[in-house]
């Protein structure tokens, strides 16, 4: 009983380290750098997000622009979130897996922060169209920013 255990902790163990040895020699490092970005993203750790997906092909990954897109935003680099979410806008990033008004509402809130209202309210509409729950706060946010301004 004793080997048998020995036998298929060894087993295991060999399996393990197959695995290691496969992922760190056998996967090219930007394939590395696509599921660590994805997964820093998911985990909110957007220094990460950045780091490892800056270093991907865009060609070769081009879903990368939106995580790249939020991390700009969360870190109030506006000026590099509007550039990221406006490729994954225009390429329809996100329709298929739905967060596509996730984009749109966020190149809304981008415009709002730097001050561009009419582009904001744009997009804003575009992701209430697009049933965003969160479009009808930031336009009330927006009408608001709108009003003061004309006073």
């Amino acid at each position: 009983m004793k080997r048998a255990v020995q036998i298929i902790l060894l087993i295991c163990s060999i399996f393990f380290f197959i695995v290691i040895i496969k992922y760190n020699f056998f996967t090219d490092s930007e394939s590395k750098f696509y599921k660590d970005g994805w997964d820093s993203y998911e985990n909110k750790q957007y220094d990460l997000t950045l780091f490892y997906l800056n270093r991907v092909d865009k060609n070769k990954y081009p879903d990368v622009v939106a995580p790249l897109g939020f991390s700009y935003m969360e870190k109030k680099d506006y000026q590099n979130a509007i550039s990221n979410l406006t490729v994954a806008y225009n390429n329809g990033i996100g329709k298929k897996e739905g967060y596509f008004d996730k984009i749109t509402n966020s190149l809304g809130i981008c415009y709002m922060q730097i001050g561009d209202l009419t582009k904001s309210k744009y997009f804003l509409l575009e992701a209430e169209k697009q049933g965003n729950p969160d479009s009808i706060g930031n336009l009330k946010i927006l009408d608001s920013l709108q009003n003061s301004q004309n006073k």
